[in-house]
Order: structure tokens, then C-alpha cells, then sequence
């Protein structure tokens, strides 16, 4: 069992509550969940978990309702999937984030970008990235109210989605698995001292069945990877359904080879990054499940599936209302990776 510390107090103009407790018998000194600020009417949450002396903060943000959201059975199945579009970030110690989860077109914060991936304790990071499972039975522990619980939720996918393995075949070190094992040590004995950077690129569509399997639903995660072949930043689209990191997709399919980077350390994925006072992204023109509107164009979520992998294959802004965001074919299932 995982020992929950719920500090509620008003960060970021948070509202106080008093959320249940959950006791433990295990030593709150080596794992504990703190509510840092939660605020249900705007729809936010923030907390921090701590374990074996290393901290993640969660940053969550409510939006809508999804247009695709799990299919029946698949909630019969697994209560635990979101059903509301859910904006997240998860930052270590420093502050910096190292996972990254866009729910619908844009981000709802306008104060949240794509980070440069840079100045950071590999190591560490692994550890972190390895924090987000570990915290997964104190968020299945934790009471919040109503309106707070599809943030909850969300929480618990992204420590469901941690990988084990890396799907990369080629290279068989691609691993990212808990701190003080073998393989972990083993890594880390390799990584260079000082600080590190994402040096390269990859992605993966993930998909899971619509409509009795007469169509897909997809979203893309982007894993940045350093020179140590150890994935050490994600970012995860949802486009209005289920998000890439969630547990009712699979995998698709994973790019071959990697994308350098070209030394910023960021990458477009489809959030621009050319305005500070601006985030936007995704496809501009109307959504439409079926993606077939002859009158004005439309677009569904494997079109911004599709203009996803086009701007982390270009790494740079893409076309929100031509193209790939103004289809009139139907366009109901994922596309491949290039």
C-alpha cells in the first residue's frame, strides 16, 4: 500500500476543501500525495507526489466532454478511463515538464507551451518518469469532489502508460523500467555526468476501435529521446477522445529510425510556438466524426492525427484549415506512420 498525505490549501487561488483521507501503514515519509490547489469550478487540479526523495507535480485542466469518447463495453471494462478532454502536464523537481497531454485542438491554458527539453539530471529523470506509476494507487486512493474526479482519472492513465519497454526494435536498450533495477543501474552507470538534453525523435499511433470496429479512433505520442537511447520526454495527443497514453489504445504503429533534433531541443507537434500570448493548434475547420462535409470541409480525429505526424516529421507549423483539415472523404481510421 501507498501512504496518502492529502495539504489542501489555496494555491493558485485554489479554493479550500477537505477531500477524504486515506490511511496507510507504510511510512508517509517514503511515498505521499499532496493536493497542492484544486479548483472545481475552472476545472483545476494540482498535486505532488514524492517517493524515496524525489518529487513530480501534476498540473490538470478540465475541458469538455470527448466527441469520441470509450465505448460502453470498454467502461464496463475499465471505469478508470476518462471520458472528459483533459489537459495535463507532469514537471519534476526543477519545474520542468517531461510529460506533456493535449485534449482537444489547443491547450486551454494559454500560459502552457511545448518545453525545450534541455538542462535536466538523466538519471533523475528516469526516476521521475518511473514516479508517475508509482504513484498510481494513491490516486486510486484519493476522494476529490464530483467535478474533479475526470482529472483524477487522467492522472491515473498517465502512470498506466508509463512504458517498461520502449517499442523501438531498433535498438534493444530503448528501456525506461523502475529505479534500482538491474537494467536501470545498468543504464545509468552509461549516462554522461552533468546535465542532458533530447538529442532525437520518434512517435507512435495509438488507436482502439469505434463503431463496432467499422472505425478507429487515434491519438500520437512523441517520445524525445536522449543520447543514452533512454526516453526521457512525452507528449500525448488526445484529439477529443481517448489520449495516446491511455489504456484502452495499442499501438499502430511506432517510426522507423529516430528525427534528430536540430539542437533547440523542442519540437512542433502540433501546438505553435511562435507567440508568446498565442497556443494554438490542431485543425481549425469544423469536427465531424466522418470527416466528409463537401460544403466547407471538415476534419475528425485522424485528420489531426495525420497533421500531427506531418509536423513532427517537418518541425514546423502546419496548415489548420487546408489539407489534412479540410477533407471531404471519409477518414475512418488512422493513418500509417511515414
Amino acid at each position: 500500500m501507498v501512504a496518502l498525505l492529502v495539504a489542501c490549501g489555496s494555491v493558485d487561488g485554489a479554493r479550500q476543501a477537505s477531500p477524504e483521507v486515506t490511511d496507510s501503514t507504510q511510512d508517509a515519509s517514503q511515498a505521499q500525495l499532496s493536493i497542492l490547489g484544486m479548483d472545481e469550478a475552472t476545472g483545476m487540479l494540482k498535486l505532488h507526489f514524492e517517493k524515496d526523495g524525489r518529487g513530480i507535480t501534476y498540473d490538470l485542466r478540465l475541458g469538455p466532454k470527448m466527441s469520441y469518447p470509450p465505448e460502453a463495453s470498454e467502461l464496463a471494462a475499465n471505469a478508470e478511463l476518462p471520458i472528459y478532454e483533459v489537459d495535463a502536464q507532469v514537471l519534476d523537481g526543477a519545474g520542468q515538464p517531461f510529460e506533456l497531454q493535449i485534449g482537444g485542438d489547443s491547450l486551454l491554458d494559454s500560459s502552457w507551451s511545448f518545453p525545450v527539453v534541455q538542462g535536466f539530471d538523466e538519471a533523475g529523470r528516469l526516476r521521475d518518469i518511473q514516479l508517475m506509476r508509482a504513484a498510481v494507487p494513491a490516486l486510486r486512493a484519493l476522494r476529490l469532489p464530483i467535478g474533479l474526479e475526470q482529472l483524477r482519472s487522467s492522472a491515473i492513465q498517465l502512470g498506466l502508460g508509463v512504458e517498461t519497454r520502449a517499442e523501438k526494435q531498433e535498438d534493444a536498450t530503448a528501456v525506461t523500467v523502475p529505479s534500482g533495477s538491474v537494467k536501470v543501474q545498468a543504464i545509468e552507470s552509461g549516462l554522461t555526468s552533468g546535465t542532458s538534453s533530447v538529442v532525437k525523435w520518434d512517435y507512435r499511433i495509438r488507436v482502439h476501435d469505434l463503431f463496432g470496429g467499422a472505425g478507429e479512433h487515434s491519438s500520437v505520442n512523441l517520445r524525445g529521446w536522449s543520447a543514452s537511447t533512454s526516453v526521457v520526454f512525452n507528449a500525448n495527443s488526445c484529439n477529443h477522445g481517448s489520449c495516446a497514453n491511455n489504456s484502452n489504445n495499442s499501438t499502430k504503429c511506432t517510426m522507423s529510425g529516430f528525427l534528430r533534433d536540430d539542437g533547440t531541443h523542442t519540437r512542433f507537434f502540433y501546438i505553435e510556438r511562435s507567440s508568446n500570448t498565442t497556443v494554438s493548434g490542431g485543425c481549425t475547420t469544423i469536427e465531424e466524426w466522418d470527416s466528409t462535409n463537401a460544403l466547407h470541409g471538415s476534419h475528425n480525429c485522424n485528420d489531426d492525427s495525420e497533421l500531427q505526424v506531418k509536423a513532427i516529421h517537418a518541425d514546423s507549423a502546419q496548415c489548420r484549415d487546408c489539407g489534412s483539415c479540410h477533407s471531404f472523404g471519409l477518414h475512418n481510421f488512422a493513418p500509417d506512420c511515414r
